[in-house]
């Protein structure tokens, strides 16, 4: 009887145990209207994870990061927590296909155009927070979500404090920060708002601002940014710095001259549309850093690199990309490792002619003369892999695998697949 009772209550103590570390419970078999019923009748806010298929980050957010303890704790007290499938598949059950008019409904009406979005309700069910994208831990995570309960913290509550033209700075303080945390176009805007309100622009935090919200020659950080390399340097790096101003300067003074008909549109956010189909196919880029050097002299070099790549990008003219970058890393140059890190990602994932991986190794190689930076090593690995050199490729991400320091089980699984020969991402 004894031993009945002790397996007994090893199994209860492992069910309860198991229960403790599901993570955050989703509602199974109830439609938007009923959750939006059962919120009220509960008292609590509603939490919604609205997720496609085919997003990485979302998948690593179901993976890693709901499921974790504190996460399911903080979340089934205070949330109705609800998962929404925005894209539809051939393989979508019944339950996510009976959600498909709720979720196109969802999605229309909040204008949800990133993923992954994460939205809260109130218990009237009105929308009062947003959070875009994944959180890098679960404190992270919870941190963000518990704004969406104070009104001065709840960014649509802020957004509408705006509109309405409350400009105090330590108000725009706290729109800035939701703003960030939801991924909003009008983060520009209000970074420019609150500059304006500065009367010392070199501050740390300013730079940061700065750094983060420049887009446009006319904007108020442009001329800091161009006229105090010191103290931006000091701040957010030289690399970073250069390829702020080489963004803004290929944008508004070199576009139009590789292009017809040189029409951008800005998205918010950073994001920009260019017109491609248009472009020059004979560009004198002798003339073209002539023209710049009247007014960014010491920074001319890599402003019309930056512009060369980007040209032969859109091109797919991988020749003389490979060449440009040959040239920069053989000629005895200052070497921005972050930008040869870019550039050689951007090579493995639209590049599929293997006769130019061969020059790309050559340049892309600068990554990993020193053992400074595992995502380095990560990047030359792709590489690798794609030229078809697989086991070179394993042996770098193992070497990035160790000079993590921790296990990382995506850098762990990318191993694996590359040891069966399996497409990588």
């Amino acid at each position: 009887m004894r031993l009945v009772c002790f397996i007994f209550l090893l199994i209860t103590n492992a069910s309860c145990i198991a229960q403790q570390a599901v993570g955050i419970k989703f509602e199974k078999g109830l439609n938007w209207v009923e959750i939006k019923q059962k919120a009220r009748k509960e008292n609590k806010f509603i939490f919604l994870d609205a997720y496609t298929t085919w997003c990485a980050p979302c998948r690593y957010m179901a993976k890693y990061i709901f499921p974790q303890p504190q996460v399911g704790d903080f979340f089934n007290k205070h949330f109705i927590n609800i998962a929404v499938q925005i894209d539809t598949t051939k393989k979508d059950n019944k339950y996510v296909k009976s959600w498909y008019n709720d979720a196109k409904m969802i999605s229309n009406l909040y204008k949800i155009d990133a993923y992954p979005t994460y939205l809260f309700f109130n218990q009237d069910g009105i929308l009062v927070h947003i959070i875009k994208g994944a959180s890098n831990s679960a404190n992270n995570f919870i941190s963000k979500a518990k704004d969406a309960f104070d009104p001065k913290t709840q960014y649509l509550n802020l957004k509408n404090e705006y509109e309405k033209g409350n400009r105090d700075s330590v108000f725009l303080l706290s729109l800035i920060k939701a703003a960030k945390d939801a991924n909003d176009d009008s983060l520009d805007v209000f970074i420019n708002t609150y500059l304006k309100t500065q009367g010392n622009l070199l501050t740390q935090q300013n730079i940061n601002f700065i750094a983060r919200g420049t887009r446009k020659i006319n904007d108020i950080g442009f001329y800091i940014l161009l006229n105090y390399p010191k103290e931006v340097n000091a701040v957010i790096g030289k690399s970073e710095r250069i390829k702020i101003l080489s963004n803004i300067v290929f944008n508004e003074q070199i576009y139009p001259l590789l292009s017809n008909n040189a029409k951008i549109t800005y998205m918010g956010g950073g994001m920009i549309i260019y017109k491609t189909d248009s472009l020059k196919k004979n560009v004198n880029w002798t003339d073209i850093g002539n023209k710049i050097a009247v007014k960014y002299k010491d920074i001319t070099k890599p402003i019309v690199l930056h512009a060369q790549l980007e040209y032969y990008e859109w091109l797919n003219d991988w020749g003389n990309f490979n060449n440009c970058l040959i040239n920069y890393t053989s000629n005895g140059n200052e070497i921005d490792t972050d930008f040869i890190d870019t550039k050689a990602w951007n090579f493995v994932t639209f590049c599929d002619d293997k006769k130019y991986f061969k020059d790309a190794i050559k340049w892309a190689s600068v990554l990993v003369e020193n053992e400074t930076h595992p995502y380095y090593f990560q990047t030359f690995s792709r590489l690798l892999y794609k030229a078809g050199e697989k086991e070179s490729a394993i042996k770098y991400m193992q070497k990035c695998a160790l000079l993590l320091k921790a296990p990382n089980k995506s850098i762990n699984e990318t191993i694996e697949k590359m040891r069966k020969g399996e497409k990588i991402e």
